[in-house]
């Protein structure tokens, strides 16, 4: 399997600011002239809209083998590119090709385990079937959640159509230049020291983060919403009760129905979903 790099990566120890950081990521071109900026992991939040939320459920069984149930949402999703987001620019180190495929997936777990992790490539060529395929740059999102935390989803996006953030910090294998900022709009992907073709200078004992392990993870579905239908969220503001939240009935209040119809027409109201 022939990755498409065009750069080779090395991890140096010369660090101009060693109080700040004791090695980067750095890119060279073919004559191992440095071309990019010095890179460390990127510890802060990172901002996604997931779009096209579909519920599989799918039945298989081969002979004489009880029956199994697969379920699981699948999603895409696009890095937020509003200016208070300061949208960033994905790519894989050995690359100047920008992320177009992200995806998401919530599995339904079969022991009530639950576990966040992020998985990814870049563009390599395999066959298939005598044919040779490209697959392109991809990083995918995988939650796995227990039955109940599952099923509370799996309603929302059945039921309607709802927008969805998709909230990420601390990803290991996530890089960008060191800032006092908590924005960024270049992230550069580490997702494997050997198929990016990795070098380390000198004999340092450096044990880069890579692809694999989430820090904080946050998603949020949203029903109803302005007439734009853009999502804004302040950070100022407190969450809305999450939906995983039990509560106790109380007797249903006596209420006009006329006037709370048309109070409704005039209201949109977000149910929020955090995980994590």
């Amino acid at each position: 399997m022939e990755y498409k790099l065009e750069n080779p990566v090395r991890i140096s120890t010369k660090s101009p600011h060693e109080s700040l950081y004791r090695w980067f990521v750095e890119e060279l071109d073919t004559a191992t002239k440095k071309i990019s900026p010095n890179y460390v992991p990127w510890g802060w939040s990172l901002y996604f809209d997931a779009t096209a939320l579909t519920v599989v459920r799918s039945l298989e069984f081969e002979t004489d083998k009880t029956s199994d149930v697969n379920e699981h949402i699948h999603g895409r999703l696009t890095p937020q590119t509003s200016d208070r987001r300061a949208a960033a620019s994905y790519s894989f180190f050995g690359t100047n090709r920008k992320i177009e495929r992200f995806t998401l997936r919530i599995v339904k777990s079969k022991d009530d385990e639950e576990s966040f992790h992020v998985f990814g490539s870049p563009s390599y060529e395999h066959e298939w079937d005598f044919e040779n395929l490209l697959q392109s740059d991809t990083v995918e999102v995988e939650v796995v959640l227990p039955a109940s935390r599952f099923e509370r989803i799996a309603s929302f996006v059945e039921s309607d159509n709802p927008k969805a953030v998709l909230i990420l910090g601390g990803v290991h294998g996530f890089y960008s230049e060191w800032s006092p900022s908590i924005r960024t709009t270049d992230i550069k992907v580490l997702a494997n020291l050997k198929d990016q073709k990795v070098s380390i200078d000198g004999e340092a004992e450096i044990d880069p983060p890579v692809l694999g392990k989430i820090g904080s993870f946050s998603f949020r579905l949203l029903k109803g919403g302005v007439a734009t239908g853009k999502i804004e969220a302040d950070d100022t503001e407190a969450d809305p009760p999450s939906i995983f939240e039990e509560r106790p009935a109380s007797p249903a209040p006596s209420v006009d129905i006329s006037g709370l119809e048309k109070k409704l027409a005039k209201l949109a109201i977000p149910l929020w979903i955090a995980v994590g």
